[in-house]
């Protein structure tokens, strides 16, 4: 029997970029470790994109492994606007005035500093900004307090001070912002990244389940691609809502950079902890991310404390966990997907000691949940290799991965779309084959596949669930024990039967 602890099982989402953009790169990251391709759209051109977005295909073709895409939108980020090159330095104590990049400024301007800030979005957030509440600058480093707005502009006062420069983001929690979650300019980049074939779209700021909602229905509206749509998750208002939202999501993304800003970084461990629980328990993958492994965008070796982190992501019950800078524009994109890949199977081979995930029965009235969870116990009992799917849509492999089964998830489909989404699922490997074959084939099916792969030896137990008849798409329906190499067997004593038989 192959040795299961090779097998990874919380996926590695790679954040693409200058670093790692090249053809050699990215082949070389896919057969590291990267599952899937992160675009991040509040950077880089179109054109950008997709000759990214080709290469990524290209090599995915290459290494024969199932690599999925997924396109993060900006979202309505509060950025400042063009400063001088040098920046511009405030001070605690310093009193300040936020106005509209370009526009005359109203109020009077004695004993105060003018920051720029996008026009787009002033006029909109001093509307909604009361006196007392915060500011915060570049990911929280810097903060001051309002005194007084006169749309669109905002006085405040300087509470930490610093050097604040160009297009830095601005963060206002607390406060209730009257801005689409969804703006113009990611309904441009969603178009384009439709027209490409993203596996999945990440949200920005998601405050609602309205939010979701409303973004597959444009897709509906405009596209026959269907991508997965995920929700991250950073805002209060998203926090409080998280299990209405994963009720409607395809996917969530523990968006832990913005959230710390938004909600208080004392609160991000036991939220991440809250989501993954949420999403674990109706089986809706999710990722966590931000700062993995931010040490290694500028040296080669992580600090323990950012192993620690990504070990107890894998505890937690994550199903990826997301690079960033790390592999966008660091200095050591191979070795963090390298590094993360051994912190995984490190701690995967504790996961049932440590881990903090609960134990789950199938949804009531679920057949497919009710095959899959028997199929994860039976391939415990038996000491199964391994568990084959048979699937066109990905769902009973999904459901499959629910249960966490201490055996490795192979997925075997005809659907390339299906195949690629499954690339966000805890502990699935994905087989492409021509079309779904008929009942009568489906063991050799699961054979060849299996030993092909080195995931089966002969005299190896498969668990195999599939749907029956198999040329009609739909539930799976049946479950089988089956040893490897009974098909040669059967074959060998059909053949001796029938010689003898002859003789006689």
């Amino acid at each position: 029997m192959p040795n299961i602890s090779q097998f990874r099982r919380v996926k590695i989402v790679c954040t693409l970029g200058p670093s790692s953009n090249s053809a050699p790169m990215m082949r070389s990251l896919i057969d590291a470790g990267l599952d899937v391709a992160r675009f991040n759209f509040s950077h880089g051109t179109h054109d950008v994109h997709e000759s990214t977005f080709k290469t990524l295909r290209e090599q995915a073709k290459k290494s024969g492994r199932a690599v999925a895409s997924m396109q993060d939108l900006q979202g309505p980020k509060i950025r400042l606007g063009k400063l001088p090159a040098t920046g511009i330095e405030i001070k605690a104590g310093d009193t300040i005035l936020l106005y509209p990049e370009g526009a005359s400024v109203k109020t009077s301007q004695t004993g105060k500093r003018l920051i720029p800030v996008s026009t787009e979005i002033c006029g909109p957030i001093s509307k909604a900004l009361k006196k007392g509440a915060m500011i915060l600058f570049d990911d929280g480093k810097y903060s001051a307090e309002v005194k007084s707005v006169n749309p669109p502009e905002i006085v405040a006062e300087v509470k930490v001070g610093g050097k604040l420069s160009s297009n830095k983001g601005m963060n206002l929690p607390g406060s209730t912002l009257p801005i689409a979650s969804v703006t113009e300019k990611d309904y441009e980049d969603l178009k384009f990244g439709l027209k490409l074939g993203m596996d999945a779209i990440a949200l920005s700021f998601v405050r609602s389940p309205k939010d979701i909602e409303e973004v597959k229905n444009f897709i509906r509206k405009t596209s026959n691609h269907k991508p997965m749509v995920i929700a991250k998750i950073e805002r209060e208002e998203a926090v409080n809502v998280m299990e209405q939202i994963v009720d409607v999501t395809d996917g969530v993304l523990v968006a832990r950079g913005d959230m710390a800003v938004e909600i208080g970084a004392e609160r991000v461990p036991i939220v991440q902890k809250q989501l993954i629980r949420v999403c674990n328990e109706v089986g809706v993958p999710v990722i966590t991310a931000t700062q993995m492994l931010e040490s290694m965008i500028s040296n080669p070796t992580p600090t323990r404390a950012e192993a620690n982190d990504v070990a107890n992501a894998v505890f937690d019950g994550t199903d990826a966990v997301m690079l960033s800078a790390e592999t966008a524009s660091g200095q050591y994109p191979l070795e963090a997907v390298a590094m993360m890949s051994k912190v995984i199977l490190e701690a995967e081979q504790f996961r049932r000691q440590y881990s903090r995930s609960p134990d789950l029965v199938p949804m009531t009235g679920s057949v497919v949940e009710s095959i899959e969870f028997s199929a994860s116990r039976i391939a415990d009992h038996v000491g199964a290799a391994s568990i084959a799917c048979m699937t066109h849509s990905g769902v009973a492999a999904r459901s499959l991965s629910k249960f966490r089964p201490l055996r490795p998830i192979v997925a075997i489909t005809d659907n390339e779309e299906a195949m690629r989404k499954l690339a966000f699922v805890w502990g699935v490997q994905s087989v492409l084959i021509p079309d779904i074959v008929s009942t009568e084939d489906v063991f050799e099916t699961v054979e060849k596949v299996m030993k092909s792969h080195k995931w089966a030896e002969i005299d190896d137990y498969v668990v195999v669930t599939a749907g029956i008849p198999t040329l009609r798409r739909g539930t799976t329906n049946m479950i089988k024990v089956h040893k490897m190499g009974s098909l040669m067997e059967r074959a060998a004593r059909s053949v001796k039967t029938k010689t003898a038989s002859r003789k006689a």
